[in-house]
C-alpha cells in the first residue's frame, strides 16, 4: 500500500503557512518599540561601586538577558542572571532575575521606559526582599541607579558604559 501525505499533515501546513503570513499585530508594535527602547539604553557592559553589569539581546531581541558580578579588576564573581521581555497579557516588559549572597533570591520587575530612565516596579524575595522602585537614569556618560522604597532612596549607584 502507498503512503501519501495525510489531510491533517496537509492542513497543519496550510495553517502554519497561514498563520506566518499574518501581518504583525498593533500588540507585536507596541511590544517592539518598548523593549526595543528598554534595550537602546541598557545593552551593553556597565562598571560602578565594586559591580559590573552586562545586558544582552536573546533570541530574535524579544528578549533582553543580564549577568551582574560583584568585585574589581580580573576578580569577578558571578552574583545574578536574568531576562526580560515584553508580556502581552500585562502589556509591559517583565523581568526576572537570580541571586546569589546578597540576601536576595529573586527579583520579579515590571518595568517600562520614560525618555532616558528606565523605571521598574521591583518585588524582591529573600531575607532582604521588599517592594521597591527601581530607576536607572541615563546620561550621555552612564547611567544612575536608586532603589526606592516609600518614596525614599535606600540603595544607589553610578555606572559609566565599559564596553
Amino acid at each position: 500500500m502507498r503512503r501519501g501525505r495525510s489531510v491533517p499533515t496537509v492542513s497543519a501546513i496550510v495553517m502554519l503557512t497561514l498563520v506566518c503570513a499574518q501581518p504583525a499585530s498593533p500588540q507585536s508594535a507596541a511590544a517592539s518599540n518598548s523593549l526595543m527602547a528598554f534595550g537602546a539604553l541598557i545593552v551593553g557592559t556597565w562598571e560602578g561601586a565594586g559591580s559590573r553589569h552586562e545586558f544582552t539581546w536573546g533570541v530574535g531581541r524579544q528578549l533582553l538577558r543580564s549577568q551582574s558580578w560583584f568585585g574589581e579588576g580580573e576578580a569577578w564573581t558571578l552574583v545574578s542572571e536574568g531576562w526580560w521581555y515584553w508580556d502581552p497579557g500585562e502589556q509591559t516588559i517583565r523581568g526576572q532575575t537570580i541571586a546569589v549572597n546578597m540576601g536576595i533570591d529573586l527579583f520579579e520587575h515590571r518595568s517600562r521606559v520614560e525618555g532616558s530612565v528606565i523605571v521598574s516596579d521591583l518585588v524582591s524575595h529573600g531575607e532582604l526582599g521588599g517592594v521597591y522602585v527601581e530607576l536607572w537614569a541615563f546620561d550621555d556618560d552612564g547611567y544612575t541607579w536608586s532603589l526606592e522604597q516609600d518614596g525614599a532612596q535606600v540603595m544607589g549607584a553610578r555606572y559609566v558604559r565599559v564596553r
